[in-house]
């Protein structure tokens, strides 16, 4: 007999796909006792014995669930399966969520996306509000006025680092993340956690899905192709037990050739462009409470042009001109990295802890020869003559040289430690309030790192240029001399450990937890410069009518409108990796200092509804102050630093979302952002005087940006879909090097760009069979990039006429391109 023998309610949450969803909070609200669900989704909790019991259940991104348990025997367990409903809405390829519960932005991707894009992760992030990008090669992105070089991004906790040769979008190969692998993310542009590190703009946390069943994938088009593979290679399920053992994998692979876009560039010749890695994530869950992860990475990136010829078409209409460009030579440009990653995960019922080791290596060259010889002309503009568009008068002709040897390597290994610990929480009894909320709960989350680098740099280029014979050879004790017009010598080599650690608290307030504080410090220390570094920072967030809903919620008075308050203030210091502390000529500066900005931020989140659908407005203002600022030029995508810090300035804006149902039952956004980013710069002028200049604008200051994702599909047949992005950006200030930086620029012209997706689904459900596969779902899409034929500018090429007169050529991006795509999911 079993008297007296505990019984136990079990079982596992569910997405409503059927997939596991771990780490579940569920709370007994007739006992108070609480538990987490494992890795694989698994819970088991004490049943309060004579009473009908209520089981709450909740976890980020899916709605509370609340089960009421019929009464027991003494001796009798339950199993309870729960499925829990997901609180986002589907965008056709990522799904964002429509409440967010705090600060960033919050993104549950799905694989495999239908969205039209030249295949980069990061076409997503360059959608949100204060992100821009003119650059549709590139994934790099600005945030909020900030360089490229200041963005943060996370995988499963390891930071991820990019290329530091990149010189065009072209070159730059495939970003870290793979879009496949993608669980969720989290985005903020701007007064983040202490958690995070130490970049000044903004960060992505990525999460790779841990798979519970046995899936895979593939898209293969015209401008690439990817696979995924999800499995379960051995498992062992007791859902009674507290033991449950499997080790789950998921593998990744891309590859993308952009020659058919590239050749829709000026510059034409033979294209051999190959991007390619291949990823996997594997997890052994040791127990319910213990797993190991490890990532790894491969990723070969290597673009070769064998340059023809180029001819480039500009001016006004009252004086159009002509570039034409003979080339010969070649350039090659790799990029090879590996990156690897272990961590070790305990949890335990009062936190999660997290020990972590992770190694990159990353070798770069950039080797190019390319001569050429080119003339510009005035052209015939008009309409009515036979000689329309052809050359009527020859202005100039040169001839130049560019010559590259850049190779790079860096070494980066780090040991970190981070752990989130429950310090309080308890059940708040009133029941005409806030029957089964945790009141006052409050967690401590705290971390420690160690990492060393290790960078070995050869910089070694030259550039000759001739035109109409000013740069002549002369003769110096029998040799022939020529001037080159740029010449770059130097190796270094550099190694530097870090230190650094972070703490920070949080604390919820009031009956339903309407109002949290979250407070945090963190610490780095550098060994290269000996700089030590301390950052407070400071986030609330505050939900007014939180108490009021809940109180109503189940009345038959209209509930209020869901609304987050919210307000940031944090230093974010960036100290120096290795570009910044090079210099036009080579020359590395160890010692140069963290640059640091302080964050002022507020905004508001509602919810609302217009023609009956529901939408959802996000806003916030934001205002950075900008010190000890390296100062730096943008060609393309290149970053030239000055190596010293002899700037400070300023960043403030604007920046708002509308997402919501503007066709019933599909999702699409409108953001727009307001930006002026100014700075201050001393130098040491011609007669040898320390000078500040005037506010100038920042190589970053796009004053609006906008960008619009619009889906719709056939009333009478949903399987016809159709994608549009719009996306604007005001144009960017134009510096060249050297004193030319210390006044105001050229501005290149605004970006303007609209690509558009039709997709029509072939196969949708598990049930349908293909050559004996399972295929869960099936589609063909064609896409339309740049289906205006929009000409954007992203850099200048300068040559010289007879009179030695400088012309500044614009460098257009692509041309309009179509991709077709077939994509399965089995």
């Amino acid at each position: 007999m079993h008297i007296n023998a505990q019984s136990f309610i079990y079982g596992r949450t569910l997405a409503s796909q059927n997939e596991a969803i771990p780490y579940v909070k569920v709370i007994n609200l007739t006992s108070g006792d609480t538990t987490n669900s494992d890795s694989l989704g698994n819970y088991k909790i004490k049943y309060a014995k004579g009473k009908r019991n209520s089981l709450r259940f909740e976890m980020e991104f899916y709605s509370v669930l609340i089960k009421t348990i019929p009464e027991l025997f003494s001796d009798e367990d339950l199993l309870m399966d729960v499925i829990l409903k997901s609180d986002i809405t589907d965008m056709k390829g990522f799904k964002l969520v429509k409440s967010e519960p705090f600060r960033q932005t919050n993104i549950i991707v799905k694989p495999l996306s239908t969205r039209p894009s030249f295949g980069d992760f990061n076409d997503i992030i360059k959608s949100f509000a204060g992100v821009s990008s003119n650059n549709e090669l590139s994934s790099q992105y600005n945030v909020r006025g900030g360089s490229y070089d200041e963005n943060l991004i996370y995988v499963n906790d390891f930071e991820v680092y990019r290329p530091q040769l990149v010189r065009s979008g072209q070159q730059e190969g495939l970003s870290f993340v793979n879009p496949d692998m993608v669980n969720n993310l989290v985005f903020s542009a701007g007064g983040f956690e202490a958690k995070y590190g130490d970049k000044l703009s903004s960060v992505l946390d990525v999460n790779y899905r841990s798979p519970v069943r046995n899936s895979s994938g593939f898209q293969i088009g015209m401008l690439g192709s990817s696979f995924f593979v999800d499995g379960v290679l051995k498992a062992k399920r007791n859902i009674g037990s507290r033991d449950s053992i499997r080790f789950s994998y998921i593998i990744g692979g891309r590859y993308r050739g952009n020659k058919n876009v590239l050749t829709s560039l000026d510059a034409q010749g033979i294209y051999k462009s190959r991007f390619g890695d291949l990823q996997s994530l594997m997890t052994l869950h040791i127990n319910r409470f213990n797993r190991i992860e490890f990532l790894v990475n491969y990723a070969q990136n290597r673009f070769r042009f064998e340059p023809e010829y180029q001819e480039t078409t500009f001016g006004t209409l009252q004086s159009a001109l002509k570039l034409k460009i003979g080339m010969d030579g070649q350039e090659i440009v790799d990029y090879h990295s590996v990156m690897g990653g272990l961590a070790f995960i305990r949890k335990t019922s009062f936190g999660e802890f997290k020990f972590m080791a992770s190694g990159v290596n990353s070798t770069e060259s950039e080797h190019y020869d390319i001569e050429g010889k080119y003339e510009i002309s005035e052209i015939d503009n008009n309409l009515g003559s036979s000689s329309f568009g052809d050359s009527k008068l020859l202005l100039g002709y040169g001839y130049f040289i560019n010559h590259a040897r850049n190779d790079l390597k860096f070494n980066i290994v780090s040991f970190a430690h981070q752990g989130t610990v429950f310090l309080r929480g308890f059940k708040n009894k009133n029941k005409d309030m806030s029957v089964g909320y945790l009141r006052h709960p409050s967690r401590l989350i705290y971390g420690f790192k160690y990492q060393i680098e290790q960078i070995n740099d050869v910089f070694k280029e030259w550039k000759y240029s001739d035109s109409s014979d000013y740069n002549v050879s002369y003769q110096s004790g029998g040799d022939s001399l020529i001037y080159l017009f740029e010449g770059v010598r130097s190796k270094s080599a550099i190694y530097n450990q870090r230190y650094s650690g972070f703490a920070q608290y949080h604390q919820a307030f009031g009956g339903v937890n309407q109002l949290t504080i979250v407070s945090g410090v963190r610490y780095l220390y550098s060994s290269l410069n000996q700089q030590a570094l301390v950052s407070p920072r400071f986030q609330l967030y505050f939900e007014p009518n939180k108490h009021y809903n809940y109180s109503h919620r189940n009345d038959t008075l209209p509930m209020k409108k869901n609304v987050l308050l919210k307000a940031a203030f944090g230093y974010y210091y960036q100290a120096p990796f290795y570009r910044e502390m090079r210099d036009f000529v080579g020359n590395v500066n160890t010692a140069l200092k963290a640059q640091r900005s302080i964050h002022y931020t507020t905004g508001v989140d509602f919810n609302f509804k217009k023609f009956g659908r529901p939408f959802k407005f996000s806003g916030e203002m934001f205002y950075k102050n900008l010190d000890y600022l390296v100062p730096y030029i943008l060609d393309n995508v290149r970053i030239r630093y000055y190596a010293t810090n002899s700037a400070r300035g300023y960043a403030g804006g604007f920046d708002m979302r509308v997402n919501g149902e503007f066709i019933k039952d599909i999702e699409s956004w409108f953001s727009l952002s307001f930006l002026k980013t100014d700075e201050k710069i001393t130098y040491i002028s011609s007669d040898s005087a320390q000078v500040e200049s005037e506010f100038l604008r920042r190589p970053t200051d796009r004053r609006v940006s906008a960008a619009i994702m619009f889906q719709d599909e056939l009333k009478t047949n949903k399987d016809y879909r159709m994608h549009l992005m719009l996306n604007f950006a005001s144009g960017l200030p134009y510096y060249l090097g050297g004193s030319a930086r210390y006044k105001e620029g050229n501005t290149i012209p605004a970006y303007k760009r609209v690509d558009i997706g039709f997709s029509k689904v072939l196969v949708n459900g598990a049930k349908t069979k293909l050559k004996s596969k399972n295929i869960e779902s099936m589609w063909l899409g064609i896409d339309v990039f740049n289906l205006l034929q929009i000409n954007n500018v992203i850099s200048y090429l300068w040559v010289k006429d007879f009179n030695n007169t400088t012309y500044g050529v614009p460098n257009y991006l692509t041309g309009r391109r179509i991709n077709v795509r077939l994509v399965a999911k089995f």
